[in-house]
């Protein structure tokens, strides 16, 4: 019998040409019990066709679109499991991927727990082995375009990659989830700085791997929301003493 259950919440939205892959992969996954929480944002009705007839999967149909934040945390709302896994719908997580997350948030002091993310068009190159934080905020996919035969240890990083990244399900609310004012993009990485603010670590690992059809801009807001994401993160994860120290880089930056 597998040693943990993950419920697994995964977001639909437009065309969502790779959503019947991601749901299959999440539904393969072997030694964990999993279930799959599909939140309907607003996904065409080709793509929610191929989320399969399972009794392990349900739909939300909020009836409008939440944004990514509100979208997931309808879906977290709704599980019972131990743990809670968020996976992208353009991503496909290899069949051990989500037991080996699973395992590894047994070990003490252990926070958010990301796969590696490689490039489903190159799957020998990494996408993100987990995402820096600049001091102004400023993040980016970690070890880009790097072999993935070259990670090989656990990592410790500023930011799990939100393709595929898992925790407890009692750390998530005691987190409140994702801020919605937030809607989409930086979200993860508030998240993770949350969690090492508490002493939680966030971590990548090396075997855990999903393939991702990664699309830098899907949206023509992402540069929008990135920007003004990037400031509320600042604004609300550091104290006022830091803000200050920091007023002039930013004001230079800005300008």
């Amino acid at each position: 019998m597998p040693n943990h259950h993950v419920s697994v919440v995964m977001l639909a939205y437009g065309a969502e040409e790779y959503l019947g892959d991601a749901v299959a992969a999440v539904l393969s996954s072997v030694g964990v019990e999993v279930d799959l929480v599909v939140v309907d944002n607003g996904a065409a009705p080709e793509a929610m066709a191929s989320v399969p007839e399972d009794p392990r999967v349900t739909v939300l149909t909020p009836g409008k679109n939440l944004g990514f934040t509100g979208g997931v945390n309808l879906g977290a709302a709704s599980i019972r499991s131990g743990v809670l896994a968020l996976v992208n719908s353009d991503a496909v997580v290899e069949p051990q991927a989500l037991s080996l997350l699973a395992e590894r948030l047994d070990l003490p002091g252990t926070g958010i727990v990301g796969a590696t993310i490689l490039l489903a068009d190159s799957p020998e190159l990494v996408n993100s082995a987990g995402n820096p934080l600049h001091v102004l905020g400023l993040s980016w996919a970690g070890a880009m375009g790097q072999p993935a035969a070259s990670i090989t240890d656990v990592r410790e990083v500023a930011s799990a990659s939100g393709a595929c990244r898992a925790l407890r399900r009692d750390l998530w609310e005691d987190l409140g989830g994702f801020p919605e004012e937030y809607f989409a993009y930086v979200e993860d990485m508030e998240l993770s700085w949350r969690c090492w603010q508490r002493g939680l670590r966030v971590e990548v690992l090396p075997q855990a791997r999903a393939l991702h059809h990664y699309e830098f801009s899907r949206s023509p807001l992402k540069m929008y929301l990135v920007e003004r994401n990037r400031l509320l993160l600042l604004l609300t994860a550091h104290e006022r003493r830091t803000l200050a120290a920091l007023a002039l880089p930013l004001l230079g930056f800005e300008a």
